[in-house]
């Protein structure tokens, strides 16, 4: 054999060895047809049970079996020569076709998103059927504009930027899948996508940490008066008050007094006196307090400053006594006060909910009689500022 090439049987020539037997040496680089089974192979078992390594060829793959060598540490290694090498291929080939997969969906010309399509949408009393001309990348851009739009209709802070996330993920494919992708605005809206994500994990968070601390009846009170605020500030909100069962015939304001809570109804009613007189009555989920809250909220507006330096209640314009045992969630005046000049946040939902709580006050007025409004018109307003 020539080129220190050799074997039981067979023929040699340059690099390469065929061998045909049970038993072969020094194959390099070469095919070797061992049992019946034709391989390429880059090391062999030599005589004297050592490996002997040559240059791989090809895809350095090893397939040959030793299905009738005489030695069954030879059959062995070589059998785990092929499984190494055939899971090498394997893994090579899906590496292949994953970066083929991932290469041609971001192509920005991929035909599936660019190329034209036309339906037929049939319109009920047409005569003939509409023909749409459309492609994949014009449906993602009318979906983000449909998403955005929805996304200013609701009020749920959370459902606001989940819809914004999507209605810009769907707005950058569109300006991507073109001739010449747009990207100051791909770059601008990735960034608002990752803002609003942050935002609606800490939301979720959030939301799931409430199911720890937030008792039902403050579930309650949340989903009735300050749903629009994320649940950290009404956490804070809710700390600063506690819950009060008030007995019939307690004052909760008395006219001419300052006013020393603020309070929300949750069950139970209570009536509206003014020099006397009843005037209106306050149902369940109305806030008793708030308008002399608000008034007075902003250092040096409508509300004295005492010798420490906080600002004084404003006085209780009417008396508002319970009628029925009541179930209550109070504030103090003064903690809820230097709370809202604290907490931007918790300012601005908390005079959210009294605006709305004022807009249902209004409508209850209409239950006062037209007598009553017209002999003593200052003593109607005075139970409207409550």
């Amino acid at each position: 054999m020539t080129n220190g090439t050799h074997g039981t049987t067979g023929r040699s020539r340059t690099g390469t060895s065929w061998a045909r037997g049970t038993l072969w040496t020094g194959a390099r680089d070469g095919e070797a047809r061992g049992g019946g089974v034709r391989a390429r192979v880059d090391r062999a078992w030599t005589v004297d049970g050592r490996w002997a390594t040559g240059t791989a060829g090809g895809r350095g793959e090893s397939r040959a079996r030793a299905a009738s060598s005489s030695s069954p540490a030879a059959r062995a290694v070589v059998g785990r020569e092929n499984d190494e090498s055939s899971a090498m291929v394997r893994k090579g080939s899906i590496g292949e076709a994953t970066r083929a997969v991932v290469a041609t969906a971001t192509d920005n010309n991929n035909a599936f998103m660019t190329r034209a399509r036309r339906a037929r949408v049939g319109v009920p009393g047409a005569r003939a059927a509409y023909e749409i001309t459309t492609s994949v990348r014009e449906v993602f851009g009318h979906v983000s504009f449909l998403l955005l739009g929805y996304s200013y209709l609701t009020s749920d802070l959370m459902q606001l930027r989940a819809l914004a996330v999507g209605g810009l993920s769907a707005a950058m494919v569109f300006q991507y899948f073109r001739a010449d992708p747009l990207w100051l605005p791909i770059r601008w809206n990735a960034l608002f996508v990752a803002i609003n994500a942050i935002w609606v994990a800490k939301m979720w968070f959030d939301e799931r940490d409430a199911e720890r601390w937030c008792t039902a009846e403050e579930r309650a009170l949340y989903e009735r008066h300050f749903s629009h605020m994320a649940l950290a500030d009404f956490r804070t909100l809710v700390s600063r008050g506690r819950w009060m069962d008030l007995d019939v015939g307690t004052e909760v304001t008395t006219e001419g007094k300052p006013n020393v809570s603020v309070c929300v109804i949750v069950r139970g009613d209570a009536d509206v006196f003014i020099g006397g007189k009843r005037v209106n009555t306050i149902p369940a989920g109305n806030f008793i307090g708030e308008m002399s809250l608000m008034r007075s909220v902003e250092h040096g507006k409508n509300g004295k400053v005492n010798k420490e330096g906080s600002i004084q209640a404003r006085a209780a314009s009417a008396t508002v006594r319970i009628v029925n045992r009541a179930r209550v969630f109070q504030w103090d005046d003064g903690v809820l006060r230097r709370l809202l000049r604290e907490d931007d946040n918790v300012k601005s939902g908390v005079h959210a909910a009294f605006g709305v709580g004022l807009a249902e006050k209004l409508l209850t007025t209409r239950v006062m009689s037209t007598k009553m409004i017209q002999s003593s018109p200052d003593l109607v307003r005075g139970a409207l500022a409550q």
